[in-house]
């Protein structure tokens, strides 16, 4: 009976574990097509504009870019960027897509489409994404961050998920308290479902 009670407890403690804290989708994507040095400022104001929530504004400058510079994939990103924060995912994905297309080796780009495709339960290209994102870059952290969370909230495999936030807590400097609170519940259920 005790065992039983112990086992409710940590279900409700592992439930608060991972939480749907998205790092990334709310950070610009900086330009990899050399701009010109008026264009780099406006880019720079769009993606303030970003920052302090004016869309309108940044979409502006953002559409202006993205037909000056046409193989440019940071304008179209973050128009992703804006979508994803006004929860229009499949736009978001869209765009994401579209940067993509321009140059496929944006980790940050895959990162951000991930998160979209986890949020429409497309969890399967939601992996892949991420996947691919850490072939292109092994130390992107993100990749590992978002992958936790996908096992474990998602695709329930709470090894995956306690590995993939493993790598995240490895590479990411200073470290993250809250993840390690997880990783600490995780070892726990681990443990437990292993008796």
């Amino acid at each position: 009976m005790c065992r039983k009670w112990s086992l409710m407890l940590l279900i409700v403690l592992l439930s608060g574990c991972a939480q749907e804290v998205v790092r990334e989708v709310v950070k610009p994507v900086q330009p990899v097509v050399k701009l010109a040095e008026t264009d780099k400022r406006a880019y720079n104001k769009a993606l303030w504009a970003i920052k302090e929530k004016r869309f309108s504004k940044a979409e502006v400058i953002l559409d202006k870019l993205i037909k000056k510079y046409p193989q440019a994939a940071g304008p179209l990103a973050n128009k992703g960027v804006i979508y994803a924060k006004k929860n229009k995912l499949e736009k978001a994905a869209e765009y994401f897509q579209k940067a993509l297309e321009k140059n496929d080796r944006l980790v940050q780009v895959r990162n951000h489409l991930a998160v979209a495709y986890r949020k429409q339960g497309k969890f399967s290209d939601a992996r892949n994404m991420l996947d691919a994102a850490i072939v292109i870059d092994p130390y992107y952290a993100n990749a590992y961050y978002n992958l936790g969370i996908l096992y474990e909230l998602y695709l329930q495999d709470a090894k995956k998920a306690l590995e993939n936030y493993q790598f995240y807590l490895d590479l990411k400097k200073g470290g993250d308290k809250q993840v390690a609170r997880w990783v600490s519940l995780l070892q726990r259920q681990i443990k437990a479902a292993s008796k």
